[in-house]
């Protein structure tokens, strides 16, 4: 999944050119509780902003029995900590409590970075 996920964003980054608009927004990976999105700004060719939401998945917000599992969310959050250890900045958005954790970077991160961004298991 390391390697898929650095494939993506350097495929991603690599298509800058022809895009139109200020900027693009790329989406690298999305399972029901993170997604992972490039975003580059068009002016500014040499950077490259990381994005991490996270969020409780639909099914569980319109669930009827408003039960949420709690050790999955305990997860998440402790992947959103691994993500602050190595770099990202933290933030909540929206009412819906999407938890964002973001980086800005000059080039490709190493594979530490990738490993990182791998989110927690989830089961079916």
């Amino acid at each position: 999944m390391i390697l898929k996920l650095k494939e993506k964003y350097i495929e991603a980054s690599s298509n800058r050119e022809g895009s139109k608009g200020d900027a693009t927004t790329t989406l690298l990976y999305k399972n029901q509780w993170v997604r992972i999105l490039l975003e580059q700004d068009i002016e500014e060719t040499d950077l490259n902003r990381l994005e991490v939401e996270v969020s409780f998945p639909e099914e569980i917000i319109s669930d009827e029995s408003d039960s949420i599992d709690f050790d999955q969310f305990t997860e998440h959050i402790k992947y959103l900590q691994k993500l602050r250890n190595n770099g990202f900045e933290l933030s909540i958005i929206g009412s819906g409590c999407i938890l964002i954790a973001s980086k800005t970077l000059k080039e490709t991160p190493d594979d530490n970075i990738f490993r990182v961004l791998l989110p927690p298991e989830v089961p079916p």
